[in-house]
């Protein structure tokens, strides 16, 4: 089943949406399809894959060093599409990647490329809303969705444009900050976002990413009217902890069982 697919289709029957972070890993490889199958049987309803980047602007401290040990370990742009082709067999697949990665490859050949690897969605926290057009036409031709981020500190005017230009879902920040864990006094009120997201845009999903880390941080998210909620730092922290399959599926099974208010 294709991200679009999925979301709206976990919306309509009233599902929490959870999506969960990977970084992509050559080291990693061989547990991969046994991580991915976890985290299915625990709730998730599609993945988000995160290609090691040097230079990263929203992945916080624990993200980043991710990147950098998958770098020194070798990563590529072709285990990226490996891993693409073991998980999307699994869950619905988008890739998390700058800019500069997909650029180089060339925008058109490379959306080409994670379409035929089996990706559908795509996501690029450093592409504005007004730079996306072409981005918007390369993804349409290579079958992915173009997911566009929306900041906490956005007009109501401009999440409805992100909404409207989104496809897939809208990623909504949920904090000042990279990725990780959030100050109290970054929080936001997210309510009035979401609820602009959702006049603009009433069929796309909204999911909450940044700073979810447990069923409590899920809720709050969830209570804002949000559709579903990305998890990434705290899942790299757990598997850090304890990479094994099953233990992995208890801790994410009570994120993705946070049922929406």
């Amino acid at each position: 089943m294709r991200l679009d697919k999925a979301l709206r289709t976990a919306r309509a029957e009233g599902r929490t949406i959870a999506v969960p972070y990977l970084m992509v890993e050559r080291r990693r490889a061989s547990r991969l399809k046994a991580t991915v199958l976890a985290l299915r049987e625990a709730g998730a309803t599609a993945l988000e894959l995160g290609f090691p980047f040097s230079d990263p602007i929203a992945d916080g401290p624990v993200l980043e060093a991710a990147a950098n040990r998958a770098l020194r370990g070798g990563t590529t742009w072709a285990d990226l599409l490996e891993a693409a082709r073991v998980t999307s067999e699994v869950l619905p697949t988008a890739v998390m990647t700058y800019a500069n990665p997909v650029l180089r490859h060339g925008l058109e050949a490379a959306a080409r490329t994670l379409g035929g690897a089996g990706i559908s969605g795509l996501i690029v926290p450093d592409l504005s809303l007004e730079e996306s057009a072409p981005w918007r036409r390369a993804a349409r031709a290579g079958g992915l969705s173009l997911v566009l981020l929306a900041a906490p500190g956005g007009s109501d005017e401009r999440v409805a444009r992100l909404a409207r230009s989104s496809r897939g879902f809208l990623y909504l920040v949920a904090y000042y900050g990279t990725t990780g864990h959030a100050a109290e006094g970054n929080r936001v009120d997210l309510a009035p976002l979401v609820n602009a997201a959702h006049r603009a845009a009433p069929s796309l999903p909204v999911l909450v990413g940044f700073g979810i880390r447990d069923r409590a941080s899920a809720a709050r998210a969830l209570s804002t009217g949000a559709d579903g909620v990305v998890v990434g730092t705290a899942l790299e922290e757990m598997i850090q902890r304890d990479p094994r399959p099953a233990s992995i599926e208890r801790w994410f099974r009570r994120i993705a069982g946070t049922p929406r208010p």
